[in-house]
C-alpha cells in the first residue's frame, strides 16, 4: 500500500489516524456490519441495506514494515481474494519495528534518536515535538512524544491498560455531557473492549513474584488522617498493571490495540475486508469545506472570501459541510471524498493542528498564526431585508490542552529482583490516593511504583534536560534554540555513553527504584497552535505549519499544592516501604544540583545588573506564600515531568455550549457536542481524547478505544 495513490477516491467515512480511539470505533463499526449482515435473510448473508455495504478508508500518516510471517493466523490457507486482502491488512497492521516491538524499551522509543517532523519515516513509530520553555518549569523546554503508524499512541507507551480508578468522579460532573455524563457509556465499552482483547491474546496481567527484598511487605496501606487540618487522605491496595502484550510470550512483545481489536476481526470474518481500506503513508494537509444547500446541491467552497455567492446559494439555506480531505503521499497530492462523514482520531496535539490549518479555530488566532479562516454565510434569503453576511465560528480549537503530570522520588535499594528476574515495562504497580479537602475539588493522586529498567535511559535524558530551557544571556539576549538543543543532546550522549558500561546499567537495573506522584486531575491547561510559514493564504496546508505547544504545566497553584499533600502521604509510605532504602532524589542530588543552578543563575543575573538589565525573572515570583515550603516548590519547577497524556483541546460541550463565548470550558467553549460532530460543521466529527473536557483517573488508551466503540453506536442515527 505504502505511497500508491487509491484506485478509489470516494468512500462512505473517512477514519483520519490511527490510535487506540480509531480501532475501537472502527471495531464497533465492523461489529455492526456483521450484525446487518447475520439479520438478513439473504442466503449467502449478503445484507440489502446500506449498512453492510458501508465503505471505510482509515488513513495513517506512518508506514509499516510488511512482515509476511505474522500474516494468515499462523499459515492458513488463501482461498479467494478476501484471504488475499486479509493478508496485506494483518501484514501491515502487526508489523514490528526494532525500536518498539518489547515494552521495556518504551522510553527510548519515544525520546531517543528520532527527528523531530510532521511526516514519518519508514516505519519510525514516534513523531517528536517540543514545548515552548515552561515558565513554571524554570523555563524548561519539555519533549511531546506522539505515536504513529497502526495503533499510534500505543506503539510508544508503556502498555499500560487501566480503567479511570472512580467512573462517578471522572464522568459525573458538569464537563461531560448528555449521554456520557455519568461514564456508564464508557464503562460498558471498556468491558467489552477488555473482553475483546483477552480473548484474542493480547492482555497481560504482571504480579511482583520476582521482588528479592521486602520491598512490598505492607502491599495494603490503611486510609490515614493527614496532620494538616480539613484534609484527609484514602488509599487504594497496591495494583498489580494490566498490559498491551502477548500473555503468552516470555519476551513482553507490544500488542497495539489495532493488532489485538482489528486483525482477529478481519481474520474470523475476511469478508470484512471488503468495506475497509487501510491506507498507510498518507500526511492529510488539510479538511476541505463547501457549502451544502437544502436543494441538494453544493455552492462556492467557504473560506474564500472573493468567492461569489451564487443564485442557488442566495435562495436556499446553505450550511458548512466538510466533504473531503487533501492528502500528500510523499511524492503526490490527491483528495479523498467522503459521502457521509470525516472522523479525526489523531490525538490531542495533531487533531487541533489540523482543524488550525484548515482555518478552524477562534479567527483572531488564525490570522495571528497566518491561517486564512473560513467563513460561514448567513441570511441568504434574498428577501430579507438584512444585507447578507459572512461571519466565522470561533471554536476554541487547541485550548483547555491537559496533562497528568508526575513527580518522582528515587531511591537506591537492595537488590530489587532474584537472578534473572526483570520488570515488563518498569512499572511494579501503584497505589491511588483521593486527598478529601474542604476544596471544591479533591485531588486524585497515582502513587506509581517502578524499577530501574529504564534508569540508564531516564538518567541521562533528565540529566541533560536540566540544560534544556531558555537562557537570557546579557543585554536580553537569549541563547538560540538550536545552541540549547545540541548542547541537551550531547550531555545526553555523553551520559549514556557512560550508562553504557555493562557493570553500571546491570547495577542502575538492579538497585534503582522510584516512587512517582502523578497527579491525575491537574488544573493546569494549556494551549496547542501553529504557525504557518507563508503568511495567510486561501489554501494553508499543515506541512506548512509548525506545531507550537505549551501545556502551561503548573500554572494553577492548586496543583503545587496537590502534589505536596500527595507528597506528604508518600512520606509515610516511605517509612513502610522503603525502610532499607536510600533516597537520592530529593536528596544529595537535588541539594547538589539545586546549589549548582543557582551559581550559575546568580552569576548570569549579577553580570545582567551590571549591564543594566533586570535582576529576576518572572518565574521566581510566581505562586508564593500558601503552605507548600518554597523548597518543595522548587523541586516540583525542577523535576515535574508530563506523563503523556494530553488531552481536552476539541473539548466537548452539551447542547448549551454551543455559544461562542469566552468565559470557561463548560460555559461555551466546546469544540463539539454529544455526538462528536464539530459545532457549525455537518459532517465532520472528532473522536479522540482531544475531546476530553476535562482529564480522566488513568492513561486515557483504553478510554480512547472506549470512546470510539461507544461512538459506532450512535454515528449512523
Amino acid at each position: 500500500m505504502g505511497h500508491q495513490p487509491p484506485k478509489e477516491q470516494e468512500y462512505d467515512i473517512l477514519i483520519v489516524g490511527a490510535g487506540p480511539s480509531a480501532a475501537g470505533l472502527l471495531y464497533g463499526i465492523l461489529h455492526r456490519i456483521l450484525l446487518d449482515r447475520g439479520s438478513s435473510d439473504d442466503e449467502v448473508g449478503a445484507s440489502s441495506s446500506n449498512l453492510s455495504r458501508v465503505r471505510i478508508a482509515v488513513l495513517e500518516r506512518g508506514n509499516s514494515i510488511i512482515n509476511s510471517s505474522t500474516c494468515a493466523g499462523g499459515g492458513g490457507t488463501l482461498n479467494n481474494n478476501n484471504d488475499v486482502e486479509m493478508l496485506s491488512i494483518a501484514s501491515q497492521i502487526e508489523h514490528v519495528h526494532p525500536s518498539n516491538c518489547h515494552l521495556k524499551n518504551w522510553f527510548q522509543t519515544a525520546h531517543y534518536n528520532i527527528p523531530s517532523s510532521s511526516r514519518c519515516g519508514a516505519s519510525n513509530p514516534t513523531i517528536l515535538h517540543t514545548t515552548i520553555p515552561q515558565t513554571y518549569l524554570h523555563n524548561r523546554i519539555i519533549d511531546v512524544p506522539t505515536g504513529s503508524g497502526w495503533g499510534g499512541g500505543t506503539n510508544i507507551n508503556a502498555g499500560l491498560i487501566m480503567k479511570p480508578h472512580n467512573f462517578r468522579d471522572d464522568f459525573d460532573n458538569n464537563s461531560w455531557p448528555g449521554r456520557w455524563k455519568g461514564g456508564g457509556l464508557i464503562h460498558n465499552s471498556i468491558e467489552e473492549i477488555m473482553t475483546v482483547m483477552e480473548k484474542n491474546g493480547g492482555l497481560l496481567t504482571t504480579c511482583t513474584s520476582l521482588l528479592f527484598n521486602d520491598l512490598l511487605q505492607n502491599e495494603e496501606v490503611c486510609a490515614s488522617s493527614q496532620e494538616d487540618e480539613g484534609v484527609e487522605n484514602y488509599c487504594s491496595k497496591f495494583q498489580h498493571p494490566t498490559l498491551s502484550s502477548r500473555s503468552s510470550s516470555s519476551s513482553n512483545r507490544r500488542v497495539n490495540y489495532f493488532a489485538s481489536l482489528i486483525v482477529p476481526l478481519l481474520k474470523r470474518h475476511p469478508e470484512l475486508c471488503s468495506n475497509v481500506t487501510f491506507l498507510s503513508g498518507v500526511q492529510v494537509e488539510r479538511i476541505l469545506i463547501r457549502y451544502s444547500c437544502s436543494a441538494g446541491y453544493s455552492c462556492s467552497a467557504a473560506g474564500n472570501e472573493d468567492n461569489h455567492v451564487n443564485e442557488q446559494h442566495q435562495k436556499h439555506q446553505c450550511k458548512p459541510q466538510a466533504w473531503a480531505v487533501e492528502c500528500d503521499y510523499g511524492d503526490h497530492r490527491e483528495i479523498i471524498r467522503s459521502k457521509r462523514d470525516i472522523i479525526l482520531c489523531s490525538g490531542a496535539i495533531a487533531t487541533p493542528s489540523l482543524l488550525l490549518a484548515s482555518g478552524i479555530g477562534v479567527e483572531d488566532d488564525l490570522r495571528t498564526a497566518g491561517i486564512a479562516p473560513w467563513y460561514e454565510q448567513v441570511k441568504c434569503d434574498i428577501h430579507d431585508d438584512i444585507d447578507d453576511k459572512t461571519v466565522h465560528r470561533n471554536l476554541l480549537v487547541g485550548h483547555n490542552l491537559r496533562d497528568h503530570i508526575l513527580l518522582p522520588r528515587i531511591f537506591l535499594t537492595p537488590r530489587l529482583y532474584n537472578v534473572g528476574g526483570e520488570s515488563h515495562n518498569s512499572i511494579l504497580g501503584w497505589w491511588m490516593i483521593r486527598n478529601l479537602t474542604s476544596a471544591s475539588t479533591d485531588s486524585k493522586i497515582q502513587l506509581q511504583l517502578a524499577d530501574g529498567i529504564q534508569m540508564d535511559y531516564m538518567i541521562p535524558h533528565f540529566a541533560a534536560g536540566a540544560l534544556r530551557r531558555r537562557w537570557v544571556l546579557p543585554f536580553a539576549v537569549n541563547l538560540p534554540e538550536a545552541w540549547i538543543e545540541s548542547l541537551f543532546i550531547g550531555m545526553r550522549v555523553v551520559l549514556r555513553v557512560f550508562f553504557c558500561i555493562p557493570l553500571l546499567s546491570t547495577w542502575a537495573k538492579q538497585h534503582f527504584v522510584s516512587l512517582n506522584l502523578c497527579l491525575l486531575n491537574p488544573k493546569s491547561t494549556g494551549r496547542v497552535t501553529v504557525r504557518s510559514s507563508k503568511g495567510i493564504q486561501s489554501r494553508t496546508s499543515l506541512s506548512d505549519c509548525r506545531v507550537i505547544i505549551d501545556p502551561n504545566y503548573l500554572s494553577d497553584s492548586w496543583d503545587v499544592e496537590s502534589l505536596w499533600r500527595g507528597w506528604t502521604f508518600s512520606s509515610r509510605m516511605k517509612q513502610q516501604c522503603f525502610k532499607r532504602s536510600i533516597e537520592i532524589l530529593p536528596g544529595y542530588t537535588f541539594s547538589i544540583g539545586v546549589a549548582i543552578f543557582s551559581l550559575i543563575s546568580s552569576a548570569i543575573h549579577w553580570m545582567k545588573a551590571l549591564l543594566g538589565g533586570r535582576l529576576h525573572d518572572k518565574h521566581n515570583e510566581t505562586h508564593s506564600g500558601g503552605n507548600v515550603p518554597t523548597w518543595f516548590r522548587r523541586y516540583a519547577a525542577e523535576f515535574s515531568n508530563p506523563y503523556y497524556h494530553w488531552c481536552g483541546t476539541c473539548a466537548m460541550g452539551g447542547e448549551e455550549d454551543s455559544t461562542t463565548s469566552t468565559t470557561t470550558t463548560r460555559n461555551g467553549e466546546s469544540v463539539v457536542d454529544e455526538h462528536l460532530c464539530v459545532r457549525g460543521l455537518s459532517n465532520l466529527r472528532i473522536c479522540d481524547a482531544s475531546v476530553f473536557p476535562d482529564s480522566v483517573s488513568a492513561p486515557p488508551a483504553l478510554t480512547c478505544a472506549a470512546l470510539g466503540r461507544a461512538a459506532s453506536s450512535f454515528i449512523f442515527e
